[in-house]
């Protein structure tokens, strides 16, 4: 370095010299960035170069626009404007458009004239053509969420899904996380959905979460900030709205919140530089869309009574004064109980709306809502001003998404299915770049199939069934399976002794697991009985590997456990690149984006650098 140094200095004067200083500067610069901790593991698979994605897409509007918001205001009557702040949920039987339930969700735009919607789970084409159905009967376009955090296929049948938000969080890439976001939101317009109600921007350092979990990218506030920032551009350069959730943090809890009101606990200071700070970097960067969480922060609002969601002082006077947050705020959903148990319908939404939200989403019951929201503007509980500058933020996103020009009275063909070969080949990559071996004897991988002739799978999962044990489907194109078996949350004593017996008998035991964080269950994720058989298997002394699909904490009560790998998603996807690291054809790359209670592993850890 100091002859670096000496040797520009001489040759900085010298034209010559200034063009090699140039390129000595650029290679100094180019190797300060190959050893950034957000790039160590890119290399051949980084996606693209963020510099090429152009000047970051913002909510910005033409005067043209400007005067459509104005005039489509002016127009609307004070009903109108009450009714464009309420987006309910529109799913399940209401699909069928035969229904009561859609002919209710139907009044709803076209008698009284909502805003937008929240879709779920549902097949694309009736998904699709529900959409469609009322957007053709709504005076101002709708606008249409839905929770596709990891892909439509998280809530649309038989659609893409990309691994979970930890998974990408163990690859170290934020790209990843942009290329999700447009993949998932050229998908979502496909169906007739505009807003995502996603990046989760809520920091996982709690390890006895039961709500976020692997939803979170991790238990790093700058690894969450990082890729949540590039979930934004993603989403924004495919066309759809994104949402950061759920303000102001919902990692550092026990609770979950659809259950009862969780407590965030810590001082305004210790918030600000952790919890927050994903929020404060996303509203620096010009997030269009924030939700505001279901949670208690006795730091900001001293009410024990008043969740985040409803509280002035952390809505308008934090996110909007303090940070300077001035684009359209939504509520998490006003039926779960966090709210439910402590406010009426009415009082809710009169009590979110003031607190300075901009949408009310899933109320209980919209109509009341409406008519709760125009008597207190007409008492003068609620200005017109305020309602106003929400309404003008609706119109605002909608403008952007161009929603008023697109002919929903002309029936388009509707899509039956959604399957782009490139965003399949998208959650592949990422899942062969997110498999992480914690632990693992040094001669087991990749694993011959020829020394073990007696291999045994276990299955095992928290619940009562597994959404889709792909894992155990797959096992047979790589190895010979000797016998396998299944054990869940109805599984009695007889079934975990059978197991045993039959795991004595054999040489190699495989475990795919599938435990999510649940309350109520010890604080260890798995019950009494199956925390006693993980412990009985292992003192077996026989070849044993855990394979996590989901809560990578499971190691926390068994930690001396010598083979583990972690996955952080259960997507078909994820499965199948745990398969090609057992038989060799691909290497582990995942790093750890959290750390593991009661034991030595902690964010950044990699198996591979030891």
């Amino acid at each position: 370095m100091l002859l670096l140094r000496i040797l520009t200095n001489q040759m900085r004067d010298k034209f010559f010299g200034r063009i090699i200083f140039g390129l000595l500067t650029l290679i100094i610069f180019q190797l300060f960035v190959s050893f950034s901790p957000l790039n160590e593991n890119k290399g051949e698979e980084k996606l693209i170069d963020k510099s090429s994605r152009g000047t970051r897409k913002v909510i910005e509007l033409s005067e043209e626009d400007e005067l459509w918001v104005n005039q489509t205001l002016e127009a609307m009557s004070l009903y109108d404007k009450c009714a464009q702040i309420f987006m309910p949920a529109v799913f399940g039987k209401s699909l069928d458009q035969q229904s009561k339930e859609f002919k209710f969700a139907l009044d709803l735009v076209k008698v009284h004239g909502i805003g937008g919607i929240v879709i779920s789970t549902g097949d694309v084409e009736e998904t699709a053509s529900m959409i469609a159905e009322l957007q053709r009967h709504s005076k101002i376009p709708l606008l249409v969420s839905a929770d596709f955090e990891n892909g439509i296929g998280m809530r649309i049948n038989a659609s893409n899904k990309f691994p979970h938000n930890m998974a990408l969080g163990s690859t170290y890439n934020p790209d990843f996380a942009y290329e999700t976001a447009k993949a998932t939101a050229i998908e979502a317009l496909m169906l007739g959905v505009n807003i995502n109600l996603a990046p989760v921007a809520d920091v996982n350092n709690n390890p006895e979460n039961p709500v976020i979990n692997l939803r979170s990218y991790s238990e790093d506030k700058d690894i969450v900030s990082e890729f949540c920032l590039s979930f934004v551009d993603g989403s924004l350069e495919g066309g759809v709205i994104p949402v950061a959730k759920h303000f102001p943090g919902h990692g550092n809890t026990k609770t979950d919140s659809h259950v009862d009101l969780p407590v965030i606990n810590g001082n305004k200071e210790a918030l600000m530089n952790n919890e927050l700070k994903p929020f404060i970097s996303l509203v620096e960067n010009k997030v269009p869309a924030i939700m505001t969480g279901h949670l208690n922060v006795p730091a900001f609002e001293n009410n024990m009574k008043i969740p985040a969601s409803l509280s002035y002082k952390i809505i308008t006077k934090l996110l909007k004064q303090q940070l300077g947050f001035n684009g359209l705020i939504i509520t998490d959903a006003l039926d779960m109980k966090a709210v439910t148990k402590y406010y009426s319908n009415a009082d809710a939404c009169i009590t979110a709306f003031n607190a300075g939200n901009d949408i009310l989403l899933m109320p209980p019951d919209s109509r009341e809502g409406i008519t709760a929201i125009y008597n207190a503007v007409k008492s003068g509980k609620i200005t017109k001003e305020r309602l106003n500058e929400s309404v003008k933020k609706i119109l605002t996103l909608k403008r952007w998404l161009r929603l008023d020009v697109k002919d929903y009275k002309q029936k388009t063909v509707l899509p039956k299915r959604i399957r782009i070969e490139e965003h399949y080949q998208l959650a592949k990559t990422i899942a062969e770049n997110s498999v992480t071996i914690v632990k693992a004897d040094k001669e087991l991988l990749p694993i011959d199939s020829s020394k073990y002739l007696k291999m045994f799978i276990i299955d095992i999962t928290n619940r009562k069934e597994i959404k889709d044990a792909h894992f155990s489907q797959i096992l047979h194109e790589s190895f010979s399976v000797y016998s396998h078996t299944l054990l869940n949350s109805e599984s009695v004593n007889s079934d975990y002794k059978l197991a045993l017996d039959i795991a004595k008998d054999s040489d190699f035991i495989i475990v795919p697991a599938y435990f999510y964080i649940r309350s109520g269950l010890n604080g260890k994720t798995v019950s009494d009985m199956q925390y006693n058989f993980f412990r009985d298997l292992l003192a077996l002394n026989k070849k044993v590997l855990i394979i996590s699909f989901e809560s990578p904490y499971l190691l926390s009560n068994f930690p001396d456990a010598n083979n583990y790998i972690c996955a952080f998603s259960d997507s078909k996807a994820s499965q199948r690149a745990v398969l090609n690291v057992l038989n060799g054809t691909l290497p582990a790359k995942g790093k750890l984006p959290v750390s593991i209670p009661n034991t030595r592993f902690s964010v950044g850890y990699s198996w591979n650098e030891e």
